[in-house]
């Protein structure tokens, strides 16, 4: 088992993309290319904050942001696993609508309206 699953990490402090959002894009490529696989169990939030010079709240948003798109889920004890199986589909759907709701959030955009939003994305693709 690999001791540092997240070793391939990197920080980018000239990208205008938050560190939060960097790091958790890479582990949605890693999850969607198959170098992290389904069951990989992933470094402590401390570990993880301690690993990239990140705060630990900051290390805490990416795994939070991962749980509720699927990609991975939080065992209590057990710790952070990786869940998808690499769909890269469904990573991507789950990157952007993270994304999305980041955006949502910073204008100030209700959770409900966002959603119709989606909702007539989805008509206008349709029809």
């Amino acid at each position: 088992m690999d001791s540092k699953p997240l070793a391939f990490i990197t920080l980018d402090s000239t990208d205008k993309m938050p560190p939060y959002q960097q790091v958790r894009q890479q582990i949605l490529v890693a999850i969607s290319k198959g170098r992290l696989k389904a069951g990989t169990k992933l470094p402590s939030v401390r570990a993880l904050a301690e690993q990239l010079g990140l705060a630990v709240n900051t290390a805490a948003k990416v795994y939070k942001e991962l749980e509720a798109s699927g990609a991975v889920v939080t065992r209590g004890r057990h710790g952070t696993i990786v869940q998808a199986t690499g769909d890269e589909g469904s990573v991507a759907v789950a990157d952007a609508a993270s994304e999305f709701a980041a955006v949502a959030t910073r204008w100030g955009i209700s959770e409900k309206a966002a959603v119709g939003y989606v909702r007539a994305a989805f008509s206008s693709q349709v029809g």
